[in-house]
């Protein structure tokens, strides 16, 4: 029995040993080999790590003021998920909708419940999104809901860093903005390191925001959170916490102050025209078209750098309001050509005939192609009658009623003569037969080739992109017989004519036909004349800085190529364009020597211009009116052009435009531009102003019809005895508004 026991021991002892052995190992194992591992786990179960979003850089202009920054805003926003699973009833949910819009209204901003409907519904957000609803709310607003988050499901009141426009719609169409990345947008691009994009963070949408996204964006930060089983945060691991780096600020080109007054100008223009009766033609059966004036666009260029000094299209629209996201009704309105496409821009998109403005390069065309001289077209300094029409010498009709219905008589504008006519005089005064016989002599003379017009203007720009960084650039369109022919070959239903006639050639040389240009490609042709023949890129931006003001790149002049231009036909050319504001037949004289034209007495003596004015005819609708100039003459610092659509003639419309703009510059006395709260402030203040006007006075501004001086301007601006209102931060010194505003009607 001994022995048995004792075996039976020994037995025990050794299963003992083997599950105390094997228990060892899982315990070495657990401790030592995945020890690592298993507190990551752990770690993971109760942290989370929230992203902390970087600010975006600043877009500064060339003096380095601040065009667009960021700000603090503080936001109502409601979670979808979080609204659903609350399990409301329509009744109740409805209930809730409007308490909250209850309480936004009596905290001074306005919001219905059909906003907050339309802002759940849309599809840019996602179902586990936070949806703002209402933006610069109350802080109150804080404490209301945090109070009551059982009686609001979803809905938080939380602050955000935001973009900010701080003059409002002015230079919207190169600032660009910003929105939430989407789905395309997250697949597509290619940010750099540290850079990533996560749904929902904002991406540039358009302009400079757009085209400097990857400066203009910082690096992400995070914050690491401990949390309970149940979500809540039980403390932030502040070791574990990393900031985030704001993004480079850009340095554009773009002077704020030529801006303003170039936009505030074309608004003036485009209202003057509209306000204009549309004269009928001695002779003409149908009335003229109405002056639409639908929109415009104005470039003003640096031609020895290729610099935008200023670009503006007309209407605009304020980029505040992407803020939140454009609801779907406001996007539709401002894409609507019914509201004249505000968001379209004019500068780099719009496609114009550019009409006499062109004929700077059909004679850069003649003189370089030795067409003068040869054939009907006389020498360049040949003074030469114009009878004021042409008749192509490829036509063989015996009557005139038969040479018009073929299309064998072209006239100029009012089948005006002149005596005396030479290169530059033709520029002065515009003789569109100079020109036609010109365009038909380079198409039927085998001694010229038949593109030399077109091969011309594709050398100075016209018919490509410029390379202006702005997205959504337009090619426009240089018409050939080759070209034209393969558009009917590609679409014989949208151009049923494929045929190339010396007529087409004849528009063709006076900017008519199919030739369409865009305003930054026309002053960027006159810009490669003006500085002798260095075709650039427009630029928009000098440099790149961190925030520490320290350059990070610098993006200098980018030369595309070089125009051979023979320096005496540019000084033929310039004394033809220079006499087109400084002589008294000059196209454009009016508008640079009188008010009474809309235009202004010019000092042409100090600062010559040279320019080139440009009515362009469009079917069924009031002309195109453009103006080309570059200042001083002889040693251009600036080049400008204005086109206006459907506003008549360029001499009446685009030239004053340009001479009012052109003035103030060449001069240096252009105005600060206003911020968009001193413009705020400024008109709010104005009945104010006027009342005191009155009372200092006794001057009754009986000019100033339609203002009502006993109204209580809603932001309660206070007026203080010095004449001084003071509107949201804001000091507005009453005399020299009222100053202006008489000189504003005045001028009117």
């Amino acid at each position: 029995m001994d022995e048995i026991a004792r075996y039976r021991m020994r037995v025990l002892a050794v299963v003992a040993i083997s599950l105390f052995g094997a228990l060892g190992a899982r315990l070495w194992y657990l401790q030592v080999m995945i020890s690592e591992q298993a507190v990551a786990t752990a770690a993971s179960n109760i942290t989370r790590v929230i992203d902390v979003p970087a600010p975006r850089g600043r877009i500064l202009d060339l003096k380095g003021r601040t065009l667009v920054g960021n700000r603090l805003t503080t936001m109502i926003t409601i979670n979808p998920r979080e609204l659903e699973e609350a399990d409301l009833g329509p009744i109740e949910r409805r209930k809730m909708l409007t308490s909250i819009a209850i309480e936004v209204n009596r905290s001074g901003q306005l919001l219905k419940i059909s906003d907050i409907e339309a802002s759940l519904a849309n599809r840019a957000f996602g179902y586990y999104d936070d949806i703002p609803i209402a933006l610069d709310v109350s802080e109150d607003l804080l404490v209301f809901f945090g109070e009551r988050g059982d009686l609001y499901p979803g809905v938080k009141v939380v602050d955000s860093t935001v973009r900010s426009y701080l003059y409002g719609d002015l230079a919207t169409h190169l600032l660009g903005w910003v929105g939430p990345v989407n789905d395309t947008e997250l697949a597509t691009r290619n940010p750099q390191p540290g850079k990533e994009y996560r749904l929902r963070d904002e991406i540039g949408k358009a302009g400079i925001e757009l085209m400097f996204e990857g400066d203009l964006r910082g690096v992400a930060g995070r914050r690491v959170v401990e949390v309970n089983r149940r979500g809540e945060i039980v403390r932030e691991r502040k070791d574990l916490f990393e900031a985030p780096v704001a993004g480079d600020d850009v340095v554009l080109t773009i002077d704020i102050d030529i801006q303003w007054l170039v936009e505030t100008e074309l608004e003036r223009a485009v209202s003057l025209a509209r306000a204009t009766v549309p004269e009928k033609e001695v002779g003409a059966t149908e009335e003229p078209p109405d002056f639409l004036a639908p929109g415009g666009a104005a470039v003003i260029l640096d031609p020895a750098t290729g610099s935008v000094v200023a670009m503006a299209s007309y209407p605009s629209y304020d980029p505040n309001e992407s803020i939140g996201g454009f609801t779907l009704e406001r996007w539709a309105e401002l894409n609507d050509r019914a509201n004249d496409l505000p968001m379209f821009n004019r500068a780099i998109q719009g496609e114009y005939a550019p009409g006499s403005t062109f004929k700077l390069f059909t004679a850069h065309a003649a003189w370089h192609e030795e067409v003068f001289g040869v054939g009907r077209v006389p020498e360049a300094d040949e003074l030469w009658d114009d009878p004021g029409f042409y008749f192509l010498q490829s036509c063989r009709a015996d009557a005139v009623e038969e040479e018009e219905a073929s299309g064998c008589i072209f006239k100029n504008a009012g089948e005006k003569t002149y005596e005396r006519v030479d290169l530059p005089r033709s520029l002065t005064v515009s003789s569109d037969v100079y020109y036609y016989m010109i365009g038909e002599s380079v198409y039927i003379n085998p001694l010229h080739s038949e593109t030399a017009i077109q091969d011309a203007a594709i050398s100075y720009g016209l018919g490509r992109k410029s390379g202006v960084p702005l997205p959504f650039e337009q090619t426009g369109y240089m018409p050939t017989a080759a070209n034209r022919e393969q558009r009917h070959l590609d679409n014989p239903v949208a151009f049923p004519f494929g045929e190339w006639y010396s007529g087409d050639n004849v528009n063709t040389a006076i900017g008519q036909g199919d030739v369409l240009v865009t305003p930054v490609q026309l002053a960027n042709a006159y810009a490669t004349f003006a500085n002798g023949g260095t075709r650039m890129a427009p630029t928009m931006v000098s440099r790149v800085v961190d925030r520490g003001g320290e350059t990070v790149r610098v993006i200098g002049a980018r030369v595309v190529s070089q125009v051979d231009i023979d320096p005496v036909f540019r000084e033929l050319v310039l004394e033809g364009l220079s006499g087109v504001t400084a002589d008294p037949e000059g196209t454009a004289y009016w508008a640079f020597n009188s008010e009474a034209t809309n235009g202004t007495y010019f000092p042409l003596e100090e600062y010559p211009v040279a320019g080139k004015t440009g009515t362009a005819e469009v079917r069924g609708k009031a002309d195109t009116s453009l103006f080309a100039a570059f200042g001083p003459a002889q040693a251009p610092t600036h080049v400008m052009i204005a086109v206006l659509e459907e506003a008549g003639f360029g001499s009446q419309v685009a030239a004053p435009l340009v001479a009012r703009v052109l003035d103030p510059v060449l001069t240096g006395t252009a105005v600060e531009a206003p911020t968009a709260a001193v413009r705020y402030a400024r008109s709010a203040a104005l009945p104010l102003c006027v009342s005191w006007h009155e009372w200092i006075t006794g001057d009754t501004l009986e000019r100033l019809e339609g203002i009502d001086s006993t109204a209580e301007p809603e932001s309660g601006p206070v007026l203080d005895a010095d004449g001084t209102v003071r509107v949201r931060g804001q000091r507005v010194a009453c005399g020299p508004l009222v100053d202006e505003l008489i000189s504003n009607l005045k001028a009117d």
